[in-house]
């Protein structure tokens, strides 16, 4: 059960990091991205972008699986 979780964990993961890919490089992710620098200039705070969100919750997931599946070590 516990191999069987890590590799979907695994695909969710590489399906977050291509989505993630995809929006960076579409019309919206570039649209987002330019908001967000304005909203650094504006305000000073940082502001991740949803294309930024998907990289880390697909890494995330990535390192969880490959751990359950023994891949990797703490």
């Amino acid at each position: 059960m516990r191999k069987i979780l890590s590799l979907m964990a695994i695909i969710a993961g590489a399906w977050l990091v291509y989505s993630g890919y995809e929006r960076q490089h579409s019309l919206a992710g570039k649209a987002d991205d330019s908001l967000s620098r304005l909203g650094q200039k504006i305000d000073g705070q940082g502001y991740a972008t949803a294309h930024v969100k998907y990289y880390v919750a697909g890494l995330v997931l990535l390192a969880g699986g490959a751990m359950g599946l023994g891949l990797a070590r703490k």
